[in-house]
């Protein structure tokens, strides 16, 4: 019954606005993503670390589109040239670590005695079987001990063939770069390729992400007046996952009121009922 609700009340919402799929998704199709200059710049810089193996790090705030970034740039990649394993919700114990990587290797884990030896072995023979080199991507990687990044570190250090056995690529929130400018991470920040920061988008890519978005989801520009979508831009400052919030509450309440157009005025109310992070 409650899946029937569901159903109903978003075809009514896609109806409204004359839209073909929901707009503002919380999960992207790779191959239908609004890129920015940041994400552009980004998946040049993580094309280069295939090449160079070396180690990369991904730094921007929550909403900046480090997931988003991590789908698109797998997508582009063939499984029958690299082995990808990747880590979305990294363990700072460095057994479960191991046991993480492995299990994203196939490995059955209830039996894999998990350490740093094993798992280089693992990953030696992957490449040696299958002449595809590893890339290991931590989504996360802020929640990170120093302890754990230095175990990571080390599976760096290992070759294969006088090349280096795996390119290592961590995603993290800004504490991910304050722990690793600490004394005792200088052997791991010595080592890194690519530092890329994700920053906001600016006004004028916020004004057409907007757009993006709601052309995409099959209805016509014009729904979000210029001023409303400025608004938009002041109260989110250009955080990619804001946007899609506040526009998402925006066609919700305008739907409810019958209007079809989302002005300065109705973003205003909207904003007076969000959440207290959003409602400053």
């Amino acid at each position: 019954m409650s899946n029937a609700v569901d159903e109903m009340v978003a075809n009514r919402f896609l109806d409204y606005w004359e839209f073909e799929t929901l707009p503002f998704p919380k999960v992207v199709d790779p191959f239908k993503t609004f890129m920015n200059k940041h994400h552009e710049n980004a998946l040049l810089r993580l094309t280069q670390l295939l090449y160079t193996r070396e180690i990369g790090v991904v730094v921007g705030e929550s909403g900046s589109g480090k997931s988003t970034l991590i789908d698109i740039f797998l997508s582009g990649l063939s499984s029958t040239r690299y082995k990808i394993i990747r880590i979305e919700n990294p363990q700072n114990k460095p057994r479960e670590m191991y046991r993480g990587i492995a299990a994203a290797m196939g490995v059955n884990t209830t039996w894999f005695g998990a350490d740093a030896l094993k798992v280089i072995d693992l990953l030696i023979y992957s490449y040696l079987e299958s002449n595809r080199p590893s890339l290991v991507m931590i989504d996360e990687a802020h929640i990170l001990t120093p302890s754990m990044l230095n175990e990571l570190r080390l599976l760096t250090n290992t070759k294969v063939k006088n090349e280096p056995l795996i390119t290592l690529m961590l995603f993290g929130q800004p504490s991910l770069a304050s722990t690793l400018k600490l004394p005792a991470m200088v052997p791991l920040a010595q080592r890194i390729g690519a530092w890329i920061i994700l920053k906001p988008m600016t006004e004028e890519e916020s004004l057409s992400y907007i757009d993006w978005h709601v052309k995409t989801a099959g209805s016509a520009n014009g729904l979000f007046l210029d001023e409303t979508k400025k608004a938009i831009f002041r109260r989110s400052q250009g955080n990619a996952r804001l946007i899609n919030r506040l526009c998402l509450e925006c066609l919700n309440q305008g739907c409810l009121d019958g209007v079809k157009t989302i002005s300065e005025e109705l973003f205003s109310y909207v904003c007076k009922n969000l959440g207290p992070h959003l409602a400053n």
